[in-house]
């Protein structure tokens, strides 16, 4: 059973508040699914809604940030690769410790959604303290539990389809505006894009054909 949740933080409670202030156009986009090391927030983040020259500017000056990269522009915006400062990983650290993940995260002037995943209730309880021992609000969003063995023999999935799921799912995969795309996690599941299209294209079949005969035998 894994307890996925997403929660309404303040800029202060991640990083680059002070850029956000400066430049409140900004919004950046952290995939916390390719850190090498998921107990340290992910270096690489998308950034859009502002020109770089003035984000750079800001973010350089930012408290939080110790270096900052640009490495490429895309057409969801531009890509760079921080060095955090201590106070971002001791944060994320506090948050993680009990055995939770960060997914993804966004982030703009009115703070961060967290997307979390939690295998225990009490890790819940574990990143909440946290939040409200360095005295910041939070709002929860969304929390739901997902039993994988039960769902995909319930719904006729195989080991393989479901898990391919669930990891678009926790991906981001399936969000709008879509971060995430089939390669990455083609990659996350270490098989190639295309065995993920072909995966995911009988998953959905499968939960389509499931949906349509639970709506006939309704009707």
């Amino acid at each position: 059973m894994s307890i996925f949740g997403e929660f309404r933080v303040p800029p202060s409670a991640l990083a680059l508040s002070e850029t956000f202030a400066a430049e409140p156009e900004t919004v950046v986009d952290i995939n916390q699914d390719i850190a090498s090391n998921k107990e340290h927030l992910c270096p690489y983040f998308a950034v859009s809604g502002v020109s770089h020259t003035p984000f750079e500017t800001a973010a350089r000056a930012d408290d939080s940030v110790d270096s900052l990269q640009s490495i490429h522009e895309s057409k969801k915006g531009r890509l760079y690769r921080a060095q955090w400062r201590d106070r971002v990983e001791t944060l994320v650290h506090e948050y993680t410790r009990d055995g939770a993940s960060i997914l993804n995260a966004r982030g703009d002037v009115s703070g961060w959604l967290l997307r979390m995943r939690f295998d225990a209730h009490t890790q819940i309880s574990t990143f909440t303290t946290a939040l409200r021992n360095y005295d910041f609000s939070f709002e929860l969003v969304r929390l739901h539990e997902m039993t994988y063995t039960k769902a995909g023999s319930r719904f006729g999935l195989t080991t393989k389809q479901q898990e391919a799921l669930v990891t678009a799912w926790e991906m981001g995969f399936f969000d709008l505006p879509r971060d995430v795309s089939m390669a990455d996690v083609a990659e996350e599941l270490g098989i190639s894009a295309q065995s993920f299209s072909d995966r995911l294209r009988r998953a959905q079949h499968t939960l389509i054909a499931d949906a349509l005969r639970v709506a006939q035998s309704r009707a």
